[in-house]
């Protein structure tokens, strides 16, 4: 990655001096904002090298915003619904609680509840959205399994006077509020850009050949957002892309399909992981098979078990989404729509908005030469992590 200039990086600093002033929210008093550290960590101000990312970084908040609270904020609740047991949600369940102990640190009456499925289970996300709306919460961000199905819910949400925003996956036809997540179609470009690479430097680029996908649905919108971003790349390339395989969240069978896919095609030069275990199915299947450093693997996320297999050579590069702050920041939106209205909280966050309801949480390509870095910035930044770079 290019050095930033010396200049940026101040300007960045400047601004996340600025916006920590603004975590302290108290009765009757006017503030700077809400969100400490906001600013410095948008603006990108990490200096490590070779980590690349998708970047709306400069303006996406002003440096001052001025609001005066009420007398009284009334207690508070948000509900943050994932989509299934993994250490992937774990993440945001800690950037969720995170958030929440900052704001109670202000003195404000927050409760906040994460809540998954064992794995994905659409029903079961509609059920927990209608409890969330009987019980009177303020706001709830969801991860829809299903962004056709949630509609309805996220619509009843709404006419009740709960704020609603979707994360991890987008819902743009429903009426939520924002999406803060992962730009999917230009992570998955990402991805494709790193699979053109690892072939290249493996060894392993031939025009017509055959790169596999696993994922976990072909409904989220996520899922197909990063299949066909990463097609748009490695197909004008010369490579043939097959049809996703699909375990529907089952890790188990995930590795069964990726074995099996590779049985089939001998020929195989590369795979991509679509969602996070994915990665590490592909992983095993091409150690069992005898394959390592004939197959380029290029997967998403990174928690233990993405990371031990680049550690291993195994894998080439994984997409490591910022899972945390898509907690973090929903939670902090949600809040501060309840305290300053809908209208005044979202052009506060959503940069260009209201003709932009997108907050961009950025991803990082990390290979094993960037492990370290990569390391030391999500240590840095105060996100908990699972693994260790040697």
């Amino acid at each position: 990655m290019k050095s930033r200039d010396k200049g940026a990086v101040r300007r960045s600093l400047s601004r996340r001096e600025a916006l920590s002033t603004a975590a302290k929210v108290a009765t009757g008093v006017v503030v700077a904002g809400v969100v400490a550290g906001i600013g410095g960590y948008l603006a990108g101000t990490s200096t490590a090298p070779q980590i690349v990312r998708t970047e709306v970084r400069t303006s996406l908040v002003p440096t001052t915003v001025t609001r005066t609270v009420g007398p009284a904020v009334k207690p508070m609740k948000i509900g943050v619904i994932g989509k299934s047991v993994h250490p992937y949600w774990s993440v945001v369940d800690k950037g969720s609680a995170k958030a929440g102990e900052e704001l109670k640190g202000t003195g404000l009456d927050v409760t906040v509840t994460f809540w998954v499925p064992t794995k994905e289970d659409v029903p079961a996300q509609l059920r927990t959205m209608d409890n969330y709306i009987s019980e009177g919460y303020a706001g709830i961000a969801v991860a829809p399994s299903d962004p056709d199905a949630i509609k309805p819910a996220i619509k009843r949400a709404l006419d009740a006077g709960i704020s609603v925003i979707t994360i991890d996956t987008d819902a743009p036809a429903s009426d939520r509020l924002a999406y803060l997540g992962t730009d999917n179609y230009m992570a998955g470009r990402a991805a494709g850009e790193a699979m053109l690479e690892a072939l290249k430097t493996m060894g392993l680029a031939k025009p017509g050949g055959k790169i596999a996908m696993g994922t976990g649905s072909i409904t989220a919108r996520n899922s197909l957002e990063r299949m066909q971003g990463f097609k748009d790349v490695v197909e004008p390339a010369g490579y043939k892309v097959l049809e996703p395989v699909v375990d529907n969240e089952d890790a188990a069978k995930a590795l069964e399909l990726a074995s099996a896919t590779l049985a089939a095609n001998p020929d195989l030069v590369g795979a991509f992981g679509v969602y996070a275990y994915n990665g590490p199915a592909w992983a095993r299947a091409v150690e069992e098979a005898g394959k390592v450093g004939k197959i380029a693997i290029v997967e998403f996320d990174a928690t233990k078990e993405n990371i031990e297999p680049i550690k291993a050579g195994v894998v080439y590069a994984t997409v490591a989404q910022r899972q945390y702050f898509m907690g973090y920041y929903g939670v902090k939106l949600l809040a501060l729509m309840n305290m300053w209205g809908r209208e005044s909280a979202l052009r506060f966050f959503i940069p260009r908005y209201p003709a932009n309801r997108i907050f961009d949480t950025g991803v990082d390509i990390v290979k094993k030469a960037n492990l370290r870095d990569y390391y030391d910035e999500v240590v840095g930044r105060g996100e908990p992590v699972d693994w260790t770079p040697e």
